[in-house]
């Protein structure tokens, strides 16, 4: 699997950066704060999912300030070979899409949800193991910058172990016991809770039989009743069809006596309408006769009314022409006078056009003058400036100003001889021993012989010592094992002389044994010598490194030196003050610009910074003599300039002016055509008026008439008035007659009525019984009391049945039940046991084996890494609680040292090498390390560079090629020779 570019769009420092990615090693470097670690985050949030608060406080600060949304894509190359892009975004609405590359372009798969997608990339990264991608990132993979010693320095032991049972996929073993005992206390606590209820729903069973009984009696009861209501209710509808037959009798005899009331009571309302009628007949009659009387003044009065409204439409049309002609001579006044004062301002007007004129062209002819010859003038002022500016631009040019830039470059060469320096003088040192550490190394082989020698003769006099011991065992019965008779050695003495021959074996091997530490301690030294002049050698290699490096880095001093030599910036400025017409002198160039270059970099180093000021103090005095020259130039042309805006300005001035004295003849123009059409209304005016006094004639008598057609009105209105008070009355004379004749002939059809409903009530009156309606009532309320007594305790007794079949349906119930629960406990006991046995023997010991072959396999291969950055004899093992332990074997015994007893830099060598064999076990084969080397000595940082080199080609000495890919933040230059791409960071990046 290769991850081979990233691509951010304003995510953190990075506005718009691409990176592209090579198998192996990939070393991100840059100062800080140009967002390398962000790169790791980025990748972790983009393909692995994490969330941006694992890396932030907000998601919105993993954007680029002033930001609303960012952008992620990363381009991967998982087993298959196929490429595929994934893409996040940041910010509202974020998404995360995976691409596949089919052909030229990536296609998007559709994905139900964020968490398909994060298990389909984790299947092309072959990291589906059931964990979540962000947390396999930030335990293992990719963890931050902060928590890299994270886990490893974590005091607790309990703590600790928790911590890496969920780094290497374990501590759900664990977390199942725990979690298990939960459910075994459930388990036990429910077989209680249902023994406790079957005990208690027993007892509810136990009446099930008396239940049934009393059910059995309550149905027998209800049939008896509903036999008997059956009797009452067919007495009742007997009754009742009798009693009907008798209400409709005494239904229809009250119906009658109630119409006859009804026929009485509108005849006599009937006669009080005739009487009212007839009143009003005569009303009408009288109304006719006086509107007859005044019917002859009704008509004077109108025709005098018609007249008078005739003569008011005169006088009206009479005043309005007054009122128009006092107008016409008012508005006639007016605009002769008008014209009067036209007439004198257009003469006026005219006049001081004229003048006007003139004065304009004279200060046209004026202004054109002056503008010509300040263009010629400016012309000059600008070629002058024009060279002056060029000047400087020459002088920008000019070497000189490469010095500030050359000079840090100069120092980084400085600093780098003075390190390689220091440290030629340091390993020199070493060498100075070098002579008797090569004497005592030499010495190893005879050593190595002598105590072959002594081993050999101790193993001959240890064999010979051991027959001697077989033989007196052998001898100890008294006979000879070869004749089979009594020993005669035995009988002379002669085991006194064996066990002589014994104790001088004993004190031969003795002096071969002190003689042998004494050759182990002599070759101890010598080893260690042999080992010392390993070292020396490596050192003297180191020294030849050295010399190489020093020699690089005066070759790079020359060439930072060689854009600014002295001699070439003296040359050209010359050439330029030549050129420039400012003189520079010779000789105070070559004294300002010298540089000697001594041997010791201290002093090379001040003689750069003299060298530097001195150019810097001869730039800046130049620069203020060009300043001058600049100004002494541009004030001409300034000035110039000013008097152009001026003439411009006044010529604008002129043209307008001239517009507007265009403009002014013209309104002098229309205000003479304006004067005629006036001087042509006013002749129409004082016609209209004459017109308007001659139609005024025409209503001379107007006001005599009107005073005789009041006069008539007056003498009419009495006349008017009777008329129109009885009119209506009068009108309606043959309507009331009409409805008096009505209203006489609806009273004689009521008497008629009143007659028959008499006739008819005595007839209904001989067929009614009143007693024998009453008692056939009292009789239907007994019979209606009986049934509804009856349906009561039906009702009742049908409620006990229902209450009493709920009753034994529940009690029935409740049997079942109890026979479930009891068959319940029986499976949960067995449940119990289950789990009781799984706890005790399988999850309780899983975990712990696991850790255990985690811990030892990791341990192999850390331990192989771990000597290989540290150069050194110590053994790293993962101990107990996942305990970091250095052993070392000190004066001849196991020395055993954990965290707090370690130095830094063997802790994060210690930490390197055991997440490089965790991310190697746990088969992960892409990784990330952001400042590794923290806490690491030079010579430590050069291990760790040499050991991920020999993994990444998988030596044998160190371990085997497991990753595709590893990405390093780091500042050490250590880095540069090991790595497959250096990825410089800096302001292009931003």
């Amino acid at each position: 699997m290769l991850i081979l570019s990233l691509e951010l769009k304003n995510i953190k420092s990075h506005r718009d950066t691409v990176l592209s990615f090579s198998a192996g090693i990939n070393v991100l470097c840059g100062p800080n704060g140009v967002g390398k670690s962000t790169i790791f985050e980025a990748i972790g949030y983009c393909l692995f999912g994490v969330n941006a608060q694992d890396f932030v406080s907000r998601a919105e600060r993993f954007l680029s300030i002033g930001a609303k949304k960012g952008e992620i894509s990363v381009v991967f190359q998982p087993a298959d070979g196929e490429l595929y892009r994934a893409t996040r975004t940041v910010g509202a609405a974020a998404k995360w899409l995976l691409a596949k590359k089919v052909g030229d372009v990536f296609e998007v798969e559709d994905h139900a949800n964020l968490q398909e997608t994060e298990a389909r990339i984790a299947t092309l990264l072959g990291l589906n193991n059931g964990r979540p991608l962000a947390d396999q990132f930030k335990l293992v993979i990719g963890p931050f910058q902060n928590d890299f010693l994270g886990p490893f320095v974590i005091k607790q032991p309990t703590k600790r172990q928790d911590a890496f049972d969920e780094i290497l996929g374990i501590d759900a073993w664990r977390k199942t016991f725990d979690g298990t005992k939960t459910l075994m206390s459930a388990i036990q606590a429910k077989a209680e809770t249902l023994k406790a209820e079957v005990a208690g729903r027993e007892e509810q069973v136990a009446a099930l039989p008396a239940k049934l009984a009393e059910a059995s009696a309550v149905r027998d009861g209800e049939a008896a009743r509903r036999a008997e209501l059956a009797s009452q209710n067919a007495g009742l509808e007997k009754i009742s069809a009798e009693l009907a037959t008798l209400d409709e009798e005494k239904r229809k005899l009250d119906l009658s006596v109630g119409e006859l009331k009804g026929v009485e009571e509108r005849i006599a309302s009937g006669k009080d309408h005739v009487a009212a009628q007839q009143l009003l007949v005569e009303q009408s009659r009288a109304a006719a006769a006086a509107t007859a009387e005044a019917a002859a003044g009704k008509e004077s009065y109108d025709f005098a009314e018609e007249r008078l409204k005739t003569l008011r439409q005169e006088e009206q049309a009479k005043l309005q022409l007054e009122r128009q002609g006092a107008a016409l001579e008012k508005e006639i006044s007016t605009l002769a006078g008008r014209l009067e004062i036209e007439r004198r301002e257009q003469l006026e007007s005219a006049q001081q056009i004229e003048q006007d004129a003139a004065r304009l062209s004279e200060e046209e002819t004026a202004v054109a003058t002056r503008s010509a010859a300040l263009k010629t003038e400016g012309e000059e002022c600008r070629r002058r400036l024009a060279e002056a500016q060029q000047v400087a631009a020459d002088f920008r040019l000019l070497p000189l100003h490469q010095v500030e830039r050359a000079v840090p470059y100069l120092f980084a060469s400085l600093d780098r001889l003075e390190a390689i320096a220091v440290e030629v003088r340091e390993k020199g040192k070493l060498l100075e021993t070098e002579g008797d550490v090569r004497s005592r190394a030499e010495r190893l082989p005879a050593l190595k012989e002598e105590l072959k020698k002594v081993h050999a003769e101790r193993a001959e006099l240890q064999g010979r010592k051991l027959s001697l011991v077989e033989g007196r065992e052998k001898l100890a019965s008294g006979q000879c094992p070869y004749f089979h008779e009594a020993c005669q050695n035995l009988s002379s003495n002669g085991g006194a002389d064996l066990e002589a021959r014994l104790d001088l074996l004993d004190g031969k091997m003795a002096e071969l044994d002190a003689g042998a530490r004494e050759v182990a301690a002599a070759l101890a030294e010598a080893e260690s010598a042999e080992k010392e002049l390993l070292s020396l050698q490596k050192v003297r290699a180191d020294l030849q490194r050295l010399a190489a490096d020093q020699e690089k880095a005066e070759l790079d001093f020359s060439r930072a030196l060689q854009p600014v030599a002295p001699e070439g910036l003296v040359a050209a400025a010359a050439v330029w003050g030549t050129a420039s017409g400012i003189p520079a002198d010779l000789l105070q160039l070559q004294t300002a610009l010298q540089l000697t270059l001594p041997e010791t970099v201290a002093e090379r180093r001040r003689e750069v910074e003299e060298w530097r000021t001195r150019v810097h103090h001869l730039v800046a005095s130049l620069q203020e003599a060009l300043s001058a020259r600049l100004v002494s130039a541009e004030e001409p042309v300034q000035r110039c300039e000013r008097q152009e805006v001026e003439l411009r300005a006044k010529g604008d001035e002129l043209k307008r002016a001239q517009e507007e004295l265009a403009a002014r003849r013209k309104r002098l123009e229309a205000r003479g055509d304006a004067i005629s059409e006036q001087e042509k209304k006013l002749e129409s005016q004082r016609g209209v008026h004459v017109a308007v006094k001659e139609s005024l004639s025409r209503y001379d008598g107007v006001d005599a008439g009107i005073a005789a057609a009041e006069a008539d009105l007056a003498k009419f209105r009495e006349a008017r008035d009777s008329y129109i008070a009885n009119q209506k009355a009068a009108e309606e004379l043959p309507k009331r007659e009409d409805t008096l004749a009505k209203y006489q002939d609806r009273l004689a059809a009521l008497e008629r009525e009143r007659v028959a409903r008499s006739q008819e009530i005595q007839t209904l009156q001989g067929a009614y019984c009143a007693d024998r309606h009453e008692a056939a009532r009292g009789s239907r309320e007994i019979l209606v009391t009986r049934i509804a007594t009856l349906s009561a305790e039906l009702v009742s007794l049908a409620e006990s049945a229902r209450r009493l079949e709920g009753e034994v349906a529940l009690l029935t119930a409740l049997a079942q039940e109890v026979e479930k629960k009891k068959g319940a406990i029986d499976e949960l006991n067995e449940q119990g046991a289950l789990v009781k046995f799984l706890r005790n023997q399988v999850f309780k010991n899983v975990s712990a084996q696991l850790s255990e072959r985690f811990r030892e396999e990791i341990s192999f291969r850390a331990d192989r890494i771990y000597r290989n950055i540290a150069e050194s004899d110590e053994e790293l093992y993962w101990g107990e609680n996942y305990q970091v332990v250095l052993k070392d074997l000190v004066e001849g015994s196991v020395r055993e040292r954990t965290d707090d007893q370690l130095s830094g830099g063997q802790m994060m060598s210690a930490v390197v090498a055991l997440r490089l064999a965790l991310l190697q076990t746990i088969g992960a084969r892409v990784a990330f390390f952001d400042e590794p080397t923290s806490n690491l000595d030079a010579d430590r940082r050069e291990n760790l560079a040499r050991a991920f080199r020999a993994i990444d080609v998988g030596q044998e000495e160190v371990t085997e090629h497991w990753y595709d890919q590893l990405f390093l933040v780091s500042h050490d230059v250590s880095f540069t020779e090991i790595t497959d791409q250096m990825i410089q960071l800096g302001e292009k990046n931003l």
